[in-house]
């Protein structure tokens, strides 16, 4: 992953995902003992802050193709995402997962609110979004925490989501 991929997803979800130490070309450490981001799965060194980011960005990306990309990059082939709404298995299930959800709230746009917590494969992270609502009066917002596992390959095996919508807080003055 090149650094500037990197600066330009943390564009997308926010600083709090870019946290990594740097080596002397700039580049992020693979190395888990000098990286707190990255995880060691069987032998595969992953930078959960690039998986997280490309996770939100897939979320967050309109464009079908590019959307199902992003999806192929961060899921692995039998990945699955599970929340208490939805359910998608696979690249196509979780792209579809994602374009219904888009559909039903077409101006949400995710984004990164806590560290990223990551051990032996695990990884815990929280986001939220505005998602808009029935009234100017009452817009939803959601928010959420997601718990992965991240396969051999680098990817995530499984997303498990706990999602909460809530009223939207108060607009500043």
């Amino acid at each position: 992953m090149h650094r500037r991929d990197v600066l330009k997803w943390a564009a997308l979800v926010g600083a709090a995902a870019v946290t990594a130490t740097s080596n002397a070309e700039g580049e992020s450490s693979p190395n888990p003992q000098t990286n707190p981001t990255a995880v060691r799965r069987s032998n595969q060194v992953t930078n959960v802050n690039e998986l997280v980011a490309r996770y939100i960005a897939a979320w967050n990306e309109r464009d079908a193709k590019h959307r199902h990309d992003l999806v192929a990059k961060t899921w692995a082939n039998s990945g699955v995402y599970v929340d208490s709404h939805r359910h998608g298995e696979g690249h196509d299930g979780i792209d579809e997962m994602i374009a219904t959800a888009q559909r039903t709230f077409p101006a949400y746009q995710l984004r990164l609110v806590s560290k990223i917590e990551a051990h032996n494969g695990y990884v815990r992270f929280s986001w939220a979004a505005w998602v808009g609502g029935d009234s100017e009066l009452a817009p939803l917002y959601v928010a959420g925490t997601d718990f992965g596992v991240v396969s051999s390959d680098g990817r995530f095996q499984t997303v498990t989501g706990f999602v909460a919508s809530v009223a939207a807080p108060a607009a500043p003055q």
